[in-house]
């Protein structure tokens, strides 16, 4: 880890200092380009901000921060949960190094309800600031968003075309209204009253009261059956099996009931993942996943509390109880205590220590860590570009390899060996320029000789016709096979071909010519492609050489089993090509491939025991 020297602050931020109020509000740390790096609140400025310039501070992260600071900024509020509402606005406007903080945050999208209008409808928004309209989310995904949106639509008879009703002049109502998707507010003969208690039920799906929805919708449809309405009770009908439909899917957790959200978070260096199990009515109804940054020399405790204020403070539903991995208080106490008054009452805290909650908890854990693992890897390989450039770099190549061949050799003990060829484009798999070849002049273990001859059989044919040559071969291998691939291109006048070896072992590169390989570090996005690519050529090969291979088994285990003919051999082909090898078949195995009964396997398993 870097050295933290102690650093010695400008005369103008010292005064500044001196000179601040005690009253509650918010402060900006800024750099010496005026770049806000760190946004805080505090109940007394002075006291609070004066901490910052303490002599050899045990914070780590504050220890890095007073590195930076150069420069400071205010802004007074009347409380100090005031100061808590501008904290979280700041810190999405300025996105400040040093804060925990959503990644993307302008990016996560809400269901708005119109409820300002006489007959609201849903669309997706990511603007909140109208508080004349009603807002669910966030949500994590635009596309799930929408889906569920679709959904909606699909469940609720509620209007999906942007009008502004009630019309004039009633007009005659679209497909949604036969197809009993909508009630037709623009026909004009569904009271407003109705109207609402529908959007009142949306609402209630999505908070997750599917259990109190379900027991209005039932109670609505009685009612007009009572009235002898059949056509609106038959809608009700409709939304009552759909929504036991999606219950049933879902997981019960807690078979009492309630509300909860089981809050863990993953975290790698800087970035972090924050995943969200939301269980309504005791049933797991969603997973809401969120990225992080920040996270560097931040404790957990600061990370969960980061979190609570900047989600909860923007959330339209708050359960009755948050299970937390960490116990917290302070500021976190502040953010509960402003929901409080807001919300009209206090989400409970909990940290559970063992238990069905511990392990809801360790499966959020599990979550976050997958996510995390996966957003950082597509975040790595997204820009191949990069990983190409790198390539070019560390291989001294002329040009950025944008077509990449690989080659390697499959056999068991020397039995039915091939070579298979992968090409990729552009840093991605080029699935029209695979190649499986039969080896024709080598039998038994022969590797290198084998990448010889698979080597000049493709070069020669992309001479012969005339097609563009690779801009980088890898072998999959070390000295020794390189060197005969490069025996193969030199006797066809291609000797400037670029070519490498990329050895399993350790991961090691070897150029033409040189004994000793070349490490590079292994989680660069150049060796990320290189094993890729490397790994892509021995899977398609293996299951090539296992499909040859197979069948050659066939030949000799089904010989003399005449109740076997064409048809069942394809169906044995097909069952075992990509699954095993058909010399270790069980003989329940064998029971399960179609039309095979259970005489007929007992002679082919016989057969394989006589075999081995």
């Amino acid at each position: 880890m870097e050295r933290v020297t102690h650093p010695i602050f400008p005369n103008h931020l010292i005064e500044k200092v001196k000179n601040l109020s005690e009253s509650p509000g918010c402060y900006l740390w800024k750099n010496s380009k005026n770049e806000v790096i760190y946004v805080g609140k505090a109940l007394k400025l002075s006291n609070r901000v004066k901490n910052y310039l303490s002599p050899r501070p045990r914070d780590m992260k504050l220890r890095f921060l007073q590195k930076e600071i150069f420069d400071l900024e205010w802004i007074l509020t009347r409380t100090e949960k005031e100061a808590l509402i501008l904290e979280a606005t700041l810190i999405k406007k300025y996105n400040p190094k040093y804060n925990v903080r959503l990644k993307d945050d302008k990016g996560y999208p809400y269901i708005c309800v119109s409820i300002d209008e006489p007959y609201p409808m849903l669309y997706l928004s990511r603007n909140t600031k109208d508080e004349k309209k009603k807002y669910f989310g966030p949500y994590t995904d635009v596309k799930s968003t929408r889906d569920l949106i679709t959904l909606i639509h699909k469940i609720f008879p509620i209007r999906k075309t942007v009008q502004k009703l009630p019309l004039s002049k009633p007009r005659r109502p679209c497909l949604n209204f036969y197809i009993k998707r909508c009630l037709a507010p623009c026909q004009a003969n569904v009271p407003v009253e109705e109207y609402a208690k529908v959007i009142e039920q949306v609402s209630h799906f999505l908070e997750g009261k599917k259990d109190t929805l379900l027991k209005e919708l039932h109670e609505r449809m009685n009612v007009l059956s009572e009235k002898m309405e059949y056509e609106r009770a038959i809608i009700y009908r409709d939304m009552i099996e759909s929504i036991s439909r999606i219950q049933q899917r879902q997981t019960v957790v807690n078979p009492e009931g309630g509300d909860e959200d089981i809050i863990a978070f993953a975290k790698r260096e800087d970035e972090g993942q924050v995943v969200i199990l939301e269980v309504r009515t005791g049933r797991l109804e969603v997973k809401k996943t969120f990225a992080l940054k920040g996270m560097n020399n931040s404790s957990d405790e600061e990370i969960i509390t980061s979190f609570i204020e900047l989600y909860y403070l923007r959330a339209s539903f708050i359960p009755a109880t948050i299970i937390l991995p960490v116990t917290i208080k302070g500021e976190a106490r502040l953010i509960i205590d402003y929901i409080s008054k807001t919300k009209g009452f206090t989400p409970k805290l909990k940290f559970p220590a063992g238990g069905d909650k511990k392990s809801l908890l360790k499966l959020a854990e599990k979550n976050a860590e997958m996510n995390l693992s996966e957003r950082l890897l597509a975040a790595k390989l997204k820009d191949q570009t990069m990983a190409l450039k790198e390539l070019k770099e560390r291989l001294n190549l002329k040009d950025i390899p944008n077509i990449i061949e690989c080659y390697d050799i499959s056999h068991t003990q020397g039995v039915e060996p091939v070579a298979s060829g992968v090409m990729f484009v552009d840093g991605k798999p080029y699935k029209p320029g695979y190649r499986h070849y039969k080896m024709r002049g080598y039998d038994g273990i022969n590797d290198p000789g084998m990448i010889h001859e698979v080597i000049a059989r493709r070069l020669q044919r992309l001479l012969n016709e005339n097609e563009s040559l690779p801009d980088l071969i890898v072998i999959d291998g070390g000295e020794t096979q390189l060197g005969r691939a490069c025996e193969a291109a030199v006797a066809i006048g291609l000797d400037e071909l670029p070519m490498i070896g990329l050895a399993k072992k350790r991961e090691e590169i070897y150029f033409p010519g040189e004994k000793t390989p070349y490490s590079f570090d292994p989680n660069s996005l150049s060796m990320r492609l290189l094993r890729h690519i490397r790994d892509e050529a021995h899977r398609f090969g293996i299951t090539f050489h296992r499909k040859r291979r197979n069948k050659e088994t066939f030949k000799t285990i089904l010989q003399g089993i005449p109740e076997i003919g064409i048809e069942r051999k394809k169906k044995i082909l097909k069952y075992f090509s990509d699954k095993k090898k058909i010399e270790d078949a069980t003989l329940e195995e064998l029971i399960q491939v179609p039309g095979i009964g259970r005489k007929l396997a007992e002679k082919i398993f016989q057969q394989i025991q006589t075999i081995k």
